[in-house]
């Protein structure tokens, strides 16, 4: 069989895009010797801490406390944008405070702390018959004591010791595996954002992180077992108020973690942030002054530092050429929104070629996506939708100007300017910081669509329109559940060359000749009858 010489120079082009990236991965792991688990990049996070202040002329204190970093946790790239206010830090060899002051404040103030934070997951193990001691170094005997909250030799805190333990010779791991799992399974968790000393929480039998933190800590110190609360921030992408308490134990020498709400042993996941040790108030204000605060925190992708030190000059070695780019101040983390572009759009394609949706725009939704990625999906199709149809009514309402098109086009662009800008002011102020991020979004791109919106809802109706805004919805969400995983965009920064395998599937489907899954659909009782007949 003759097979037509364009279709050769297909098939070749085809086998060379698949090829090509799969030498290069096939050199890196065997020439370069790549370990797939230092090419797997660490998850980082940018924490923000907003903070803002209403004055009345008074003179107005802020206190919280920063991370520090430490063999567990590295915190970097720290600024502060403090307004009117004075900005100092102390230390001491656990804890770092922040302090704003400012004189005479009037009317509302804004504060902004911000950091990276790059943490590992810890875990111990508990020697079988490891004693408690009899007498610890000096320095832990605060470690021993009562403190508000913690009644060290209480009546109450004796009788719930003899609940757990049958007797109180027995070692520290089955001491410590009872008591955590009396406060695990037994007492209700609740979420309670106040105060709960140790004897309130063991009379209610259920307590909110801190509660159970501060029973943890008076049983295990009048067992002559140092320990010590710890509180921070339980990482994870988007807005948040609510800090977490967990407790430490001192154990061989070791400072062991113990979290008896999400019910970690002698461990510590690495999206847990220390703050500070000790049974401390996270903010400190000035009265009367309605201070409100939040916690913004975004993911993003690093080059592991033992890719660098394990891996030679190669051109080819990724290390290598992250480091060029960060060197002209482009971030691994923009690096992996330009690589997961692509994607998106490979996505795009299957929905308008395969299943045969209709969409504003052709590469549209994989932009919109790709912008989401601040605003998450929910309030990113939300600001969507919003500049859309504003801009679209403002478009028809010009129709009657009869305005030459490029003019229209420069009033659309600076009235999206205009109402992204408006959002993110008005977000902002009602706490919703997600949505504020809206102002992220390609502006060229949503007046370009605003206008092809209108021109659509004028030609084919509002219903027809609406369809196909929501098919667009539709792809923008499933371009952005694909870019956001994880495999794929750690795959893709350890591998860029599979942008080729990319080109060979949009080869392939460029050639396409099969029935759309909408058209299936469509004129599935003509094809069952003609199956039929």
């Amino acid at each position: 069989m003759k097979i037509k010489k364009n279709t050769l120079v297909y098939l070749l082009v085809f086998v060379a895009f698949l090829a090509i990236p799969l030498a290069l991965v096939t050199y890196k792991l065997t020439v370069l010797n790549y370990k797939m688990s230092d090419l797997i990049p660490a998850v980082s996070y940018n924490i923000d801490i907003n903070m803002t202040v209403d004055g009345h002329g008074d003179d107005i204190e802020i206190r919280t406390f920063l991370p520090k970093s430490d063999t567990r946790q590295k915190i970097t790239e720290e600024t502060h944008i403090s307004g009117g206010f004075e900005f100092d830090v102390r230390s001491d060899h656990l804890n770092r405070l922040a302090i704003w002051r400012a004189a005479a404040v009037q009317g509302k103030q804004s504060i902004r702390y911000s950091f990276v934070v790059q943490a590992q997951s810890v875990r111990f193990e508990i020697p079988d018959d490891l004693r408690v001691a009899k007498s610890y170094p000096e320095s832990l005997n605060v470690y021993l004591q009562s403190e508000p909250g913690v009644p060290v030799h209480d009546p109450l805190i004796h009788e719930a010791i003899d609940k757990v333990l049958p007797s109180r010779d027995l070692p520290v791991l089955e001491i410590l595996t009872r008591i955590h799992r009396y406060l695990q399974d037994e007492l209700k968790n609740k979420n309670f954002s106040g105060y709960t000393d140790a004897l309130t929480a063991y009379k209610l039998g259920e307590a909110s992180c801190n509660g159970k933190g501060r029973l943890f800590v008076a049983m295990a110190r009048t067992l002559n077992i140092p320990a010590r609360s710890v509180s921070g921030l339980i990482m994870k992408a988007g807005d948040k108020r609510v800090s977490h308490q967990w407790v430490e134990i001192y154990i061989n020498g070791y400072w062991v973690p113990f979290d008896t709400i999400n019910d970690h042993f002698a461990k510590l996941p690495a999206n847990f942030l220390t703050l500070y040790y000790g049974d401390k108030v996270l903010f400190h204000h000035s009265s009367n002054v309605n201070f409100k605060y939040m916690f913004s925190m975004s993911k993003k992708l690093v080059a592991k530092a033992s890719l660098r030190e394990n891996l030679d000059d190669s051109i080819l070695n990724i290390a290598n050429v992250y480091q060029a780019f960060e060197d002209i101040g482009i971030s691994q983390n923009l690096l992996k929104i330009i690589l997961m572009i692509p994607i998106g759009a490979l996505v795009t394609v299957i929905f308008r070629n395969v299943i045969g949706l209709e969409t504003f725009g052709t590469f549209l939704p994989a932009l919109i996506a790709s912008a989401a990625r601040d605003t998450g999906l929910l309030w990113g199709s939300v600001g969507f939708v919003l500049v859309i149809v504003l801009t679209a009514l403002i478009r028809r309402a010009m129709d009657g100007l009869q305005l030459l098109h490029s003019p229209k086009m420069a009033i659309l662009l600076t009235v999206v300017v205009m109402i992204i800008f408006a959002a993110t002011v008005i977000s902002t102020n009602f706490g919703l910081t997600q949505l504020a991020h809206v102002s992220l979004f390609p502006i060229a791109i949503l007046a370009i669509t605003a206008e092809r919106f209108a021109i659509f809802e004028q030609e084919h109706g509002l219903l027809k329109a609406s369809k196909v805004t929501v098919a667009t919805l539709v792809v923008v969400a499933a371009a952005y559940t694909v870019m956001e995983s994880q495999f794929l965009q750690s795959m893709f920064l350890a591998f860029p060359e599979l942008l080729f395998v990319l080109i060979a599937l949009n080869l392939w489907l460029g050639r396409w000749i099969g029935m759309r899954v909408t058209e299936f659909f469509r004129f599935r009782k003509v094809i069952w009858q003609e199956a039929k007949a």
